[in-house]
C-alpha cells in the first residue's frame, strides 16, 4: 500500500507540498535549457519544503502547458532523473502528475522511481481542457500499473478538475461514484471553481462514496485547514506557500512554515 494511503487510513490527514518543474523537453515553452536548468530548482524546492516541515512531496511539469495529451521520451527520462536526485535527498514519499494526463508516462516513471502514488485529472469521462480535449485513463491507467509491476502506487482520480469543462453531462455525482466503482480509483482529488464549490464538492464525494480517500486539490491555505480537513481527508498545496500567493510563482519559507504550523495547531487540537 502506497504510504499517503497508509497515513489516511490511520487517520491522518497529509498536506503535499508541490514541486513545479521548469519547462522540460519537447514542451510549449522550452528553450533548449540543460538538465541542470530544471533539476536545480527542482532540489531547491524540495529542500525548502522538507526542511520547514513539509512531509510528503509532488512533481508536476505545470510550466509546460499549454501540453498534448502524450509526454515524450525526453520528459520521461528527465522526469526519472529529478525525481531520483529529490528522493535521494530525502526520504519522503513522492507523488507524480503529468499535465497531459498521460497515465502510462506517470506509471512508466512511477516504475523506475519508486514514486508513492501518480494524480490522474481526467478518469472518468471526459473534459475540455484550455488547451484541447482529453478523456478517461482510467483502462489506461489500470493496465499500466500491472505492466509496469507498480501495484503499490495509488491511483487519485480528479473529478470535474477546474481547469477544464466536463464533456458528459452524467453530472458529479454519477462521475465520482464511475471513478470509484467502475474505474477504479483509489482516491479522489476534487477541486471546483471556487472554495466554496471545492467544499460542496467534497460533501458530495462522502455521499456518493463513503470514506473513500479525497484530497482538495486547490483552494487550501493555512486559515481554513481546519476546515478542509474536517470533510477531506488532506491536500495537495502549492499557491498559499509562494509569494505570489498564485501557482505561478516561488516558495517562501515563511509561508511554507506558517502553513505546516496551522497543519500541526490542528493535530494538537
Amino acid at each position: 500500500m502506497s504510504e499517503v494511503m497508509s497515513m489516511i487510513k490511520a487517520g491522518e490527514h497529509p498536506a503535499i507540498g508541490m514541486i513545479q518543474f521548469e519547462p522540460l523537453p519537447d514542451s510549449s515553452r522550452w528553450r533548449n535549457g540543460t538538465l541542470g536548468a530544471v533539476l536545480e530548482p527542482a532540489l531547491e524546492e524540495a529542500e525548502m519544503l522538507v526542511k520547514n516541515g513539509i512531509e510528503i512531496l509532488m512533481v508536476q511539469n505545470l510550466h509546460d502547458i499549454p501540453v498534448a495529451d502524450r509526454v515524450t521520451n525526453a520528459q520521461v527520462a528527465w522526469t526519472t532523473r529529478i525525481i531520483n536526485e529529490i528522493r535521494h535527498h530525502h526520504k519522503v514519499p513522492v507523488g507524480l502528475n503529468f499535465q497531459e494526463n498521460d497515465a502510462e508516462g506517470m506509471f512508466a516513471v512511477a516504475s523506475a522511481t519508486d514514486v508513492d502514488f501518480i494524480r490522474i485529472k481526467i478518469f472518468v469521462g471526459g473534459m475540455m481542457a484550455p488547451w484541447g480535449p482529453y478523456t478517461s485513463q482510467a483502462h489506461v491507467a489500470l493496465k499500466s500499473r500491472i505492466r509496469f509491476g507498480a501495484d503499490k502506487v495509488a491511483i487519485f482520480a480528479d473529478v470535474h478538475d477546474r481547469t477544464g469543462t466536463p464533456m458528459t453531462n452524467g453530472g458529479f455525482d454519477q462521475d465520482v461514484k464511475y471513478a470509484v466503482e467502475l474505474n477504479g480509483a483509489d482516491g479522489l482529488v476534487l477541486t471546483g471553481k471556487d472554495y466554496d464549490e471545492t467544499l460542496d464538492y467534497c460533501r458530495r464525494a462522502r455521499q456518493v462514496a463513503g470514506d473513500i480517500p479525497i484530497l482538495v486539490g486547490g483552494s487550501v491555505t493555512a486559515a481554513n485547514w481546519g476546515e478542509v480537513t474536517s470533510i477531506a481527508n488532506g491536500a495537495i498545496v502549492s499557491s498559499t506557500m509562494k509569494g505570489s500567493g498564485k501557482s505561478f510563482g516561488k516558495l517562501d519559507p515563511e509561508k511554507i512554515r506558517a502553513f505546516v504550523s496551522a497543519t500541526r495547531n490542528k493535530k494538537a487540537a
